[in-house]
Parts: structure tokens; sequence; C-alpha cells
């Protein structure tokens, strides 16, 4: 978990071409704490004077809010969650989702507490830094200053009425927004009400230990849980009910993310692995090796990898397997490394030997290590496509407690990454993809942008 001595890169390469870094936040900085971690959350506003994009992110005892090309500048926005002498209720985490109530933003804290607010009544708000507008406050009952909320996540396709709020205790909480803020009776609850409307509407309780992070998949029906245990819970979320899920090689699973079509659950923990979960296949179909610490972060790029038909950045991929679709997945480390992978779905396509070749050498890029789609598609590299979906592998996940179990290694799909490069000076913790940029941001509160190289580029 050290920062080592090297010095951070200002630009990396992909089959794409190569990502530049375009501005750095380097003012406002925390020393390193791992309870601490800085998360980033994109926020889109339409009309009035707060229209645009911005990015909420949590540094400290603040939430900083930024407009999206200004993350390098003073945010435009600070609000002050804590000025008490225990300082335990600073932001850990937090959320978006356009509301036509406003009540779009979600802030999850250390003491348990969980607010909903408004992020255009915070942008209107006069004050640096300032108070935060705060519409309701929740602490779920037996929650403590000693719990924290680890996670908290609108559930998609509810017109943001449904969000769950996670907790290291183990607890999963669901609510109704309209029972917290009294939407359709045209006015508010009290803030801090200890009314029963405050209940939440559904309570999961996780046997297996604390949850470090929880990611709703984009239909909303199914919730996963990366968990202290070292167990990814897959959830029906409107039974409670664990349907799937798998446990990690060792160590605890720090962060989950859903595929953008919710096919797959990708994973990172203290393992150091990336592991992706498939839905349907009920196993881990694969696991990326690449960070040598922890693994914070694991998001999925929806603008690059390639879908069959219609083409991609990676241009490359997509002309060499057009039937084949690749997921273009990314983890932040604490040992400061970006990695980016490309998966490919066993049983979605295969790749022919000398296709997957010219398609490693594109993407390897001087980098040493294999490319990810020849190894996914046929185990570690030394069988038949067939023996991705061996009957031992298949039956595992078909348990009575839906979790397969920790898998051995000779029995994972290894792959590598297709770019690794320290890129932080501290820890990462998080990072973020838009259709222009790579937003990545470290424990202190480094913000780094990255321009995309041009779609219409050449190769290099």
């Amino acid at each position: 978990m050290m920062a080592g001595d090297r010095i951070a890169r200002n630009r990396f390469k992909t089959a794409e071409g190569r990502f530049h870094l375009h501005t750095e936040r380097t003012t406002g900085l925390q020393p390193f704490n791992y309870q601490r971690s800085t998360r980033l959350t994109l926020a889109n506003l339409q009309g009035g004077q707060e229209d645009g994009q911005w990015i909420v992110f949590n540094v400290g005892d603040c939430i900083n809010i930024c407009s999206y090309d200004a993350t390098n500048k003073e945010p435009y926005r600070a609000l002050l969650f804590n000025n008490s002498q225990v300082r335990t209720g600073y932001p850990t985490c937090h959320a978006f989702m356009a509301a036509k109530d406003n009540v779009d933003l979600l802030v999850g804290l250390g003491d348990g507490q969980v607010m909903l607010m408004s992020l255009r009544a915070q942008l209107q708000a006069t004050g640096y830094p300032s108070k935060p507008i705060v519409i309701s406050t929740l602490q779920p009952e037996g929650v403590s200053e000693t719990i924290r909320c680890t996670a908290v996540a609108w559930v998609p396709r509810t017109d943001s009425s449904l969000f769950v709020a996670a907790y290291s205790s183990g607890n999963i909480y669901v609510y109704k927004k309209s029972h917290l803020t009294g939407e359709g009776s045209g006015k508010f609850l009290s803030l801090g009400s200890s009314s029963k409307s405050q209940s939440p509407s559904s309570t999961i309780a996780i046997s297996g230990g604390g949850i470090n992070d929880v990611a709703v998949s984009p239909d909303g029906r199914q919730l996963a849980a990366a968990c202290r245990d070292g167990a990814l819970r897959v959830i029906d979320v409107s039974t409670g009910t664990v349907v799937g899920g798998f446990c990690s090689y060792y160590g605890a699973l720090l962060c989950c993310a859903f595929s953008p079509d919710g096919k797959y659950v990708a994973t990172g923990g203290e393992d150091d692995l990336v592991a992706v979960y498939g839905i349907q296949e009920r196993y881990p179909v694969v696991h990326g090796e690449g960070h040598r610490s922890w693994v914070s972060r694991v998001v999925w790029d929806p603008w690059a990898g390639s879908e069959p038909g219609i083409g991609s950045r990676a241009g490359l991929s997509e002309r060499l397997a057009p039937s084949t679709r690749i997921y273009r997945l990314g983890s932040a480390g604490q040992d400061c490394q970006l990695c980016l992978w490309d998966v490919q779905a066993p049983g979605e396509g295969d790749l022919n030997s000398s296709a997957a070749m010219l398609a490693q050498m594109s993407m390897l890029g001087g980098i040493k290590r294999n490319g990810s789609m020849a190894n996914l598609v046929s185990g570690r590299g030394d069988g038949p496509p067939s023996a991705a979906l061996h009957d031992r592998k298949a039956s595992l996940g078909k348990s009575s407690s839906g979790i397969c179990p920790s898998l051995p290694r000779m029995d994972m799909y290894i792959i590598q990454p297709i770019m690794e490069h320290k890129i932080h000076l501290e820890p990462m913790s998080d990072l973020l993809f838009t259709e222009e940029v790579i937003f990545t941001v470290d424990h202190t509160g480094s913000i780094r942008t990255w321009l995309r190289p041009p779609m219409d580029g050449p190769m290099e």
C-alpha cells in the first residue's frame, strides 16, 4: 500500500490511442485515511442557472461540488457536514439521480446517518463553506455512531422513488422517498423527524458480516453487495432473497458494479484480484490479475469495448470479431494503479487464434503482459474454447445457498489488463468514466482528468 518512489504517469495508451492528463486537483487535499475514501458522483441538472454537469466528491468533512470541467479549481460549493469534536459525521458515500421533485442527492455519513438533499438547492445557497440544506435525515433503529453508512444507491426505473443504504453492520435498508419527503402533500416532513414514516420499507440482513459496497442492476430488480466476509451476494430487491454470488479467493470484497446490460457484476477486494461474476452462469467467469494491492473500485466503461453490429472505440476488436461483445472494465487500486480490462464473456462468440493474436498486439501497446480476450475465451489459452464451460464450474453456483465457493487458482480463468500504470502518488479510491474523459481520484482528494483520444483519430 506504499505509494513508492516512481513518478506517476501523465499519459497512457490503449488500442484507441493515447489518453493525456488534462487537469489535476492539487489544493484542498487531506492526509491519507482509509476510512475516508474520496468518491466521485456525476450529476446532470437541466434548466435554470444550475443547468449542466457537476462532479460531486467528498474530502474530509466536506462534500464539494465542482463544474464538470473545473475539478482542478476551487469548488463551486463546499458543504461542511461535521464541525463537532467527535468528528464521526463525515461523508462516506453519495449518489445522484435526476428527480422531478429535485430531491436527487443522497449522502451517507460515518455516524450512520443518511441525508436526502437537493443538489440545485446546494448550488443556490451562499457562503463558503456552507451548511448543507437537508430535506430529511435518516438513522435506522439500532444504528449508532459506531456504525458507518458504507454505500447509498438509487434504484433505477423507479423515477427516483426508491433508494438503498448499506451499513458496516451488515444491514441494507430499502426506502421509499415519498414516505420521507411527504411527496404529493406539497410539503416536507420536519428535519430529524422521528415519525414512523421514516422507517424503511424493507430491511435486508446479511449474516456474513459488514457490507463495503452495493450496486443496483440497471433494471432495478437486483442488488449486489460486496461483503466483509469475502462474498458477493446478489439479492432480489423485491424479496430480499440471496439469489446468487461467489466467494473471493481470500479477504474482503471492497467494491462491486453491474455491467451496463446487467449480465455481469465486477468486484475487487483484498485479494488484489478483479473478478467478473456472471448472473446467468452463477459463477465468476473470469479473474483479472494486475494489481499489487487492494482493489478499491471497479467501474464499467460504456463508451469503450465493442458491441456486435454497432462498433466502438475499440475498432480493431470489432473488425476481428464482429459477432462478439467485448466489455471495457476499469479498476482503481491502493497500489496507485489504474488497470483497464477488455472482457469477452464465454459463449458470446469465439476468436480464432490469429484474430486473438492481432487483437492482443494492438491492445498491448508495448505492455509485456498478454491481452485479455484470447485468455477469456479459452481459459488460460491452452485449451479449446469449450473448456471455459466445464461441468464442475457450471454446477458450483447451484448450491442451496446460491453462493459459489472460492475457486482454486487452477480453476480460475485469469486475464491480464490491456493497460496498467501508476497514475497517482497516493492509493486510488475511485474512477468515473464519461464520453470525453476519465476522472480518477486518490484518498487525499486529488482528482486527475484524462482526455480520451479522438474517436476518429488514427489507431496508434
